[in-house]
């Protein structure tokens, strides 16, 4: 079922993705101060690993007053640096950034023992996130 929050958190997904990618891309270099950027470098890991666990756990949910202004927070600090809107929205759609961000959602999962293919392990990572008030868990509630 297609919810407000799984708009959202593609929404997030697709910024974050857009925010932190060009890897291997002919815009490498334009690229660069928002991949070197740590806010929104974290930011990116943080909404798609978030994306992954509510894609991949039904019994949690994303706090979409919450994960809006944090996915616009880093297209403005983006903005901030000196890219257009414009510029955003083509970071975002990049399918080489989204590619490299996802890896390193994957990854991060991985350190904690979930998989995007085990629903219970996304559901464990995503009620300790929520439990510890991690960036991630922040974002997420129990559905």
């Amino acid at each position: 079922m297609i919810t407000p929050f799984r708009i959202v958190a593609a929404s997030g997904v697709l910024l974050v993705t857009t925010l932190f990618t060009t890897l291997g891309h002919a815009q490498d270099a334009r690229w660069a101060p928002l991949r070197a950027d740590v806010h929104i470098e974290s930011g990116l890991l943080v909404i798609m690993a978030g994306t992954f666990i509510v894609e991949g756990c039904p019994e949690i949910d994303v706090r979409r007053v919450r994960s809006t202004p944090y996915m616009l927070g880093l297209a403005r600090r983006a903005i901030g640096l000196g890219f257009s809107r414009a510029e955003v929205e083509e970071f975002i759609d990049d399918p080489t950034e989204r590619a490299r961000v996802e890896a390193r959602a994957d990854a991060w999962l991985a350190q904690r023992g979930a998989s995007r293919a085990d629903p219970a392990s996304l559901c464990q990572v995503g009620r300790d996130e929520i439990t510890a008030g991690s960036p991630i868990g922040r974002l997420l509630r129990r559905g």
